[in-house]
Formats: structure tokens, C-alpha cells, sequence
């Protein structure tokens, strides 16, 4: 009976076995040998087209002659692609010979790009230059163009401190020089070293970042380290045009680290001191009584807040064009007291006066002003949990409090200080005034030859003044002088660029050239000065101090 039950299962694995072949091949039967070629309009193969199974990432690209060949499942739709080509699909539903016919993208080809002094067509570029245009800026929820730029240009790097009012750092392709390593920022054609967070995103029409020799050259070495050319908007043809913009944001700390609490901390330190031989602190005898602990990161962080308004009026007719903004942008940053406010303005304007004479102008104003206390999140985070951030009488506490005789002991507190009073007691402030204006005639001798002059203008002011009153947030029961510091910036630069440019046909070839001259002055001025010991604490330590301007 148990061989006969044991021949019975064989037959039934082998049934069972001969059975899911059977499947298999019936779904692998399903699947079709598709080959195919690919051609331009003129008939010529296209080398390198890519050939994908919709939604999955089975693929292939053509050969030299434009032939693929790739295994799908009946029904499925191919997706042919090329640079250059508009994209096509296909539904196989056999599996004969497919020919597919790119048609070339026109207005991707026609697209113009900016490279240096001049435009060209995206079809005729050979150098490494990545363009971001309005449309794929405009849905991001951030006021500052280089934030705007992350993720959007291949090579490009962009380093966000997270702070109001902060430039970004831009890397185009890594560190090039140990020195510096920043590109160089042109705005409507102007070499500035403003700062892109100095703009109104809404005023920005493309930002095009020339990435390699062949592009940066004509810069110099002041394009060594890339170029970022930024075209504010201008006026279009048509009935004027008001538009307004609002848009606001919320900012949170994210990963923030669970610290220690007030008895686990005195658990630790009492641990470690006894260990080391040395005195632990009375105060934290007994650690499961200190029931009280202060989060000092939650003390020195808040929900960050952003609003930003944009109104502008544009219009124009076939010889004249205008584009007026104004912006208003005001943001609090995460941390307490941190803060900044900016107004832009842009007046963007072109004639054609004459058949061969056109005018044009634009100008870029911003004035913006940042203030802050005194803050450290390392120091924060180093912060005892078992001090309170203010005592009993409402002024900032120290280390150790409220032991005041021992609350120098370095056994105990170290250099510990409190991090928040600094927050609200220092001031920080710094004022800035921005103008970039050019102007620029353009004669057109013939339709092969034209001139264009250009002056620039660009015009900085800083001022920036910082107080730190006399108080004492360490654990050494010394107090600082009070001291303050004042500075400020004045930079002028003048250009004036001069340059023909020649493009002709010749039957089937064309040609491209370019020949002027460009002259700069820069004027800087600086001064700074510092004082201390003017202000004065109060006879009683535990006395706020006063501070009189």
C-alpha cells in the first residue's frame, strides 16, 4: 500500500511539474521579437534613438543604421525618443517590420539660449550650457532664485545655509579653485557680485549656467568657475497687463535630536565624576527629584514664517515694451529673533526709434535689511538641561543656578552658558542698498552686420552695526564689556561694452562672428569701527541690564 501511495505522488509531481512548463510557455509565448527602424524626415537613420516598452524599463537604441530589435508583450506601446526629435508612440500589435519617422522638435530646436554676449539657438549649441526657464521656477514655493535652481541644471550645486536673507552657494561642477570657487553672476548682461537672493523671483524671465571652457571663455578667467546669466522679464505686445502674486510659507526644524533630560543628565554627570575620583555636585544628589528640565532647542526654535508679494504691469506695441514690479518679501527664520525684510523693484524698457536704431534699459533695485541676536545650536545642544532659562526674578540664569557661590566649578558646568539670552540681548543688524541699471543702443547697418554699445551701472551699499551688552552667561561669573561694532561697504562698478556681430548664409553654411571690446571700473570703500566698555552692569548681578542708545 506505501509503494503504491509513493508511485501515486510521483505521478502527481510529475503531472504537476509537466503542468507549470505548460504555463510557462504559454506566457512566454505571449511575448513578440519586435525589430524596427528609425529615420529622420530626410530618411537618414538615427543613430542612437532610444526604443522603450511604455511604463517599464525595457528598452533598447538603435545601431548605425537605425535598426533595434526588442522582445515585448503583444499590445504593448513603444515610446521612440531622440534629442532634437519630438517623441513618438507605437502600438505593437504584430510582429512585422515597424519604420518610425522622428519629426524634428521645433520648438525645443528654436529655442534660444544665452551665452555670453549674444543668444544662439539651442540647435546650433555646442558648449555645456543648462537653462532653467520661468515656467519651472514659478512652481517652486521659495523666494530666492538659487533655491529656485536645485535639481534643475545637471553639474549644478547649490549649498542653502537655511538662514533669511542668506546668498546661497553655488558650486558649476565641483571646487575649481582652492581660492574661490563661485561663478560668476551676470544680470541683463552686466557682471555683478549681487547676490541672486537680491532679486525677485517673479521678475526672472531664464537663468541659463554656461558650464564649460568653449562657453565661460569669452569671460575670462573671471568665468572659470562657470557663469550663471540671468534675463529679468520684459514686456510683451499687447493691451497692458496687471498682475499681483501672493504666496506664503512655513518653516520647521526637521530631525531635531531627543536631548537629555534634567535627571538623566545628573545620572550621567554624577556617573563620570565619581568614576573620574572627583566631587559630584549636590545639587544633583538625588537625580530623580530634578523633575524640571529645559529643552534648549525647543526654547531656541519656533515655526518660521514667509510671505511674499509681487505687483506688476507690463504691455507694449510692435516697437515699444515695458515690464514695472515692485516686490515685497518678508520672512522669520526658525530661530528666535532672526529676521528679514526686502523691497525689489525692476523697470525693464525697449524702442525700435528707427528701422536700424533700438534703445533699450533695465534696472534692478533691491534694499533689504536683516537683524538677529546671538545664537549657537551647537552650543544649545551642549547646554545643561538642569537649568532653567530665566530665575525666579525674571532675568536669564546662569550655570548652576540657583547655587551662586559654586557656580564657577568647572568640574560641574564647564563653559556652559546659557544660549538664549544672548537671542534677545545681542542685536545684529545690517542695512543694504542695491542698483543695477544698463542701457544699451543697438544699430542695425544690414541684415548681416550689427553694432550694440552698452553701459552699466552697478552700485552696492552695507551698512551694518552690532551690539553685545555687557552680561555674564557663563558658568565664570565674569561679565564681558560691552562692545559694539559698526561698518560699512560702498562698491561702484562702471562698464561699457562695444561689440559688432556678423551672421550670414552661405548657401548651406553659416556662419557666426563676434569682435569688440568691454572696459570696467571698480571703486570700493570700507570702514569699520569698534567700541567697548560704554555700558555698564547694573551693582546687582541679578539686575537686567540697560541699554541706551
Amino acid at each position: 500500500m506505501q509503494n503504491s501511495t509513493s508511485r501515486f505522488l510521483q505521478k502527481k509531481r510529475a503531472l504537476s511539474l509537466l503542468g507549470g512548463l505548460f504555463i510557462t510557455a504559454s506566457v512566454f509565448g505571449q511575448n513578440l521579437t519586435v525589430t524596427g527602424t528609425v529615420k529622420d524626415v530626410t530618411g537618414e537613420p538615427v543613430i542612437g534613438a532610444n526604443v522603450i516598452q511604455e511604463g517599464t524599463s525595457n528598452g533598447s537604441i538603435t545601431d548605425i543604421d537605425g535598426k533595434f530589435s526588442l522582445s515585448i508583450p503583444k499590445g504593448s506601446v513603444l515610446v521612440i525618443s531622440y534629442i532634437g526629435y519630438a517623441s513618438q508612440n507605437v502600438t505593437v500589435t504584430g510582429n512585422q517590420p515597424l519604420v518610425i519617422t522622428l519629426k524634428d522638435d521645433t520648438e525645443l530646436l528654436d529655442e534660444v539660449v544665452v551665452v555670453g554676449y549674444g543668444t544662439m539657438k539651442k540647435s546650433d549649441l555646442t558648449g555645456a550650457v543648462g537653462s532653467v526657464g520661468a515656467k519651472d521656477m514659478k512652481n517652486s514655493p521659495i523666494s530666492n532664485v538659487g533655491q529656485a535652481l536645485q535639481g534643475k541644471v545637471a553639474g549644478l550645486q547649490i549649498i542653502d545655509s537655511g538662514k533669511p536673507g542668506d546668498n546661497v552657494t553655488i558650486r558649476v561642477r565641483g571646487i575649481g579653485s582652492i581660492n574661490d570657487s563661485n561663478p560668476l553672476i551676470v544680470i541683463d548682461g552686466v557682471p555683478t557680485d549681487l547676490g541672486l537672493n537680491s532679486i525677485n523671483m517673479a521678475d526672472v524671465e531664464r537663468v541659463d549656467v554656461l558650464k564649460d571652457a568653449s562657453a565661460t571663455a569669452i569671460y575670462g578667467s573671471r568665468g572659470a568657475n562657470g557663469v550663471v546669466m540671468v534675463t529679468t522679464r520684459k514686456g510683451e505686445s499687447g493691451k497692458g497687463k496687471l498682475s499681483f502674486s501672493a504666496n506664503w510659507a512655513v518653516q520647521n526644524v526637521t530631525n531635531q535630536p531627543d536631548m537629555l533630560n534634567a535627571s538623566q543628565y545628573a545620572a550621567y554627570s554624577n556617573d563620570m565624576l565619581s568614576a573620574a575620583g572627583q566631587t559630584t555636585n549636590p545639587l544633583w544628589a538625588d537625580p530623580s527629584s530634578l523633575t524640571s528640565s529645559t529643552d534648549w532647542l525647543d526654547e531656541m526654535f519656533r515655526t518660521g514664517l514667509s510671505q511674499n508679494y509681487t505687483v506688476s504691469y507690463s504691455g507694449g506695441n510692435e516697437k515699444s515694451h515695458y515690464y514695472v514690479s515692485g516686490g515685497l518679501l518678508e520672512q522669520k527664520g526658525v530661530v528666535e529673533s532672526v529676521k528679514y525684510r526686502r523691497f525689489t523693484f525692476q523697470a525693464n524698457t525697449d524702442s525700435q526709434v528707427l528701422n536700424w536704431l533700438k534703445f533699450s534699459n533695465n534696472l534692478t533695485f533691491s534694499t533689504d535689511t536683516k537683524t538677529s541676536g546671538s545664537y549657537d545650536v551647537a552650543g544649545a545642544m551642549k547646554a545643561l538641561p538642569t537649568q532653567p532659562v530665566k530665575t525666579d526674578e525674571g532675568d536669564w540664569s546662569y550655570p548652576g543656578y540657583p547655587d551662586y557661590d559654586n557656580r564657577s566649578q568647572a568640574n560641574w558646568y564647564g563653559t556652559m552658558r546659557n544660549p538664549i539670552g544672548p537671542i534677545y540681548n545681542d542685536s545684529k543688524r545690517t542695512d543694504g542698498y542695491n542698483l543695477l541699471a544698463n542701457i544699451s543702443a543697438e544699430i542695425k547697418f544690414c541684415d548681416w552686420l550689427q553694432f550694440k554699445s552698452t553701459f552699466g551701472y552697478d552700485a552696492k551699499f552695507w551698512f551694518n552695526e552690532d551690539l553685545y551688552p555687557k552680561y555674564d552667561w557663563t558658568a565664570s561669573g565674569e561679565a564681558g564689556e560691552t562692545s559694539k561694532y559698526q561698518s560699512s561697504d560702498k562698491s561702484f562698478t562702471y562698464l561699457w561694452d562695444n561689440y559688432f556681430t556678423f551672421n550670414k548664409d552661405f548657401g548651406k553654411h553659416h556662419l557666426d562672428a563676434m569682435v569688440g571690446s568691454s572696459a570696467q571700473w571698480n571703486k570700493y570703500n570700507y570702514m569699520n569701527g569698534n567700541v567697548s566698555g560704554f555700558l555698564f552692569l547694573s551693582s546687582s548681578y541679578k539686575c537686567n541690564f540697560l541699554v541706551q542708545d
